[in-house]
């Protein structure tokens, strides 16, 4: 098993942060200004994921709801949003036939007016309890001391352009959080763009991607909220596994032979896998679709998400080749396989004709015809690339892969005469989900330098599906 933390000089401070998000996350009807409406009456609410402004008045016109440029006082300090979500307007006629005018505006961004665009950045998003759990399992983590208190799987260094970024989960009594912090200054859309493309990578890994709001703090501490941008995914699957005992259906003898050898991902594949997503747009599609398709548990959705995205990955990680190319390059080695070929079919004339006799074995003598890289059949291409990054398939993995004729061509149920009832449909496109997977994990972490095992997602059902293979339940790549 590879080192799984580093242990460096890492002192961490997120006091004043979390104080300042728990009182955003206490207001109740909070009495604001609203700047250049000062006798205006106002409050700021938390409601759920977002801020609610209610105003008594009508300032916001159906037509200018796109173009708001709004700005309030809470505590002293002015904040500004360009960014409203829903809006509504009542209007109550009273007694003294005065009329009373109420606005209630969902807030989806503001920020201080001191806000610095160029600083070191942290960005807080809340999660709750039962998310926070040790990277340990996963990553090589690197520790970190906050309160006199040094931590030592909570914590994730990736190098991206340059720049370092840290990822620490934190947990109180009552919510947890994911802590994004550059450590090198950098303007703020650069920010947010790397934290964008790390919550992929991690998310990919343990198949939680944090999003929904955002809290970012400035050099000074002053702040900038979104709600808008995505929501928290969860997804179904995870690459790696370092705990043997703790999946279905393997046999305590067969987990006592992975112990201690199952590896994580280190913090160098990970920074990899990071510049991948944030420089080449297929990795970073190729994930959100693994995630948002996993996350709503839908099997008519994920083989052909997955088939796509195979294709996808294989055609943008498939090196161009020229010339031909014979499958078998030992002669003799050839001259065997062919005079064993012809003793099988001789072993079988019987029950074929003899002109089937003649042309099978006139076939033989094609059995090497050189391939040319350039003309290339559709099932070729979509392996290529596994070929050349040294990633071995197994004829179940090609007969996997090739279901996207299947699914191409209307059959998202992946019926056969095997499979024709509602129970038999739904096991094998689980299996089919499962083994996709493994094999799209197999072709993204060798691509980011990862030397070491994957958790295969699909032995354990091989039992429900009576079937038998020689996979492993952790493969080496």
């Amino acid at each position: 098993m590879n080192i799984s933390t580093k242990r460096i000089e890492n002192n961490k401070n997120f006091d004043y942060e979390l104080d300042f998000i728990d009182n955003l996350f206490s207001l109740n009807n909070f009495k604001i200004n609203i700047k250049g409406h000062e006798d205006i009456n106002a409050t700021i609410s938390k409601i759920q994921e977002t801020f609610n402004l209610e105003i008594n008045a009508r300032l916001i016109d159906e037509d200018d709801e796109e173009n708001v440029d709004l700005s309030f006082i809470f505590n002293e300090n002015i904040y500004k949003t360009k960014n409203l979500g829903s809006s509504s307007d009542s209007t109550e006629l009273k007694a003294d036939k005065s009329v009373n005018f109420q606005t209630t505006i969902e807030l989806k961004s503001f920020y201080s007016e001191e806000f610095n665009e160029i600083g070191l950045f942290k960005a807080f998003f809340p999660v709750d309890l039962k998310e926070i759990k040790t990277f340990h399992n996963e990553f090589e983590t690197v520790t970190y001391s906050r309160n006199g208190i040094e931590y030592f799987y909570d914590c994730l260094r990736i190098n991206l352009n340059g720049k370092q970024y840290d990822v620490t989960q934190i947990k109180n009594e009552i919510k947890g959080f994911y802590i994004f912090e550059c450590l090198q200054e950098q303007n703020y859309e650069d920010f947010s763009d790397a934290c964008f493309s790390i919550q992929q990578a991690i998310g990919f890994i343990n198949r939680f991607m944090v999003g929904g709001e955002k809290f970012v703090f400035d050099t000074a501490k002053k702040i900038h909220y979104t709600n808008y941008i995505r929501p928290t995914i969860k997804g179904m699957y995870s690459p790696i596994k370092t705990n043997p005992y703790a999946h279905l259906g393997i046999d305590k003898k067969i987990a006592d032979n992975f112990v201690k050898v199952l590896t994580r991902i280190s913090l160098d594949n990970l920074s990899n896998l990071v510049h991948k997503i944030h420089t080449e747009s297929e990795f970073s599609v190729a994930i959100l679709v693994i995630l948002e398709a996993t996350s709503i548990r839908s099997l008519l959705i994920i083989p052909s998400s997955f088939s796509v995205i195979i294709e996808q990955l294989s055609k943008h990680l498939s090196i161009v080749e020229s010339g031909l190319e014979k499958p078998i390059t030992d002669n003799d080695l050839q001259k065997k396989i062919i005079g064993d070929l012809h003793k099988v079919i001789d072993d079988n004339k019987q029950a074929l004709s003899d002109d089937s006799v003649l042309k099978l074995k006139r076939r033989l003598n094609e059995i090497n015809k050189p391939v040319n890289k350039e003309h290339l059949t559709n099932n070729e291409k979509l392996t290529r690339p596994f070929e050349q990054l040294s990633i071995k398939l197994t004829l179940h993995d090609i007969a996997i892969i090739e279901h996207r004729n299947d699914l191409l061509h209307g059959n998202i149920l992946l019926k056969s005469d095997e499979n024709n009832d509602e129970e038999k449909i739904n096991l094998y496109m689980t299996y089919v989900s499962a083994k996709l997977f493994t094999i799209i994990s197999k072709l993204i972490l060798k691509s980011i330098g990862y030397d070491g095992y994957i958790y295969n997602q699909a032995k354990y059902l091989e039992k429900q599906m009576n079937i038998e293979t020689d996979e492993a339940y952790f493969e080496r790549i």
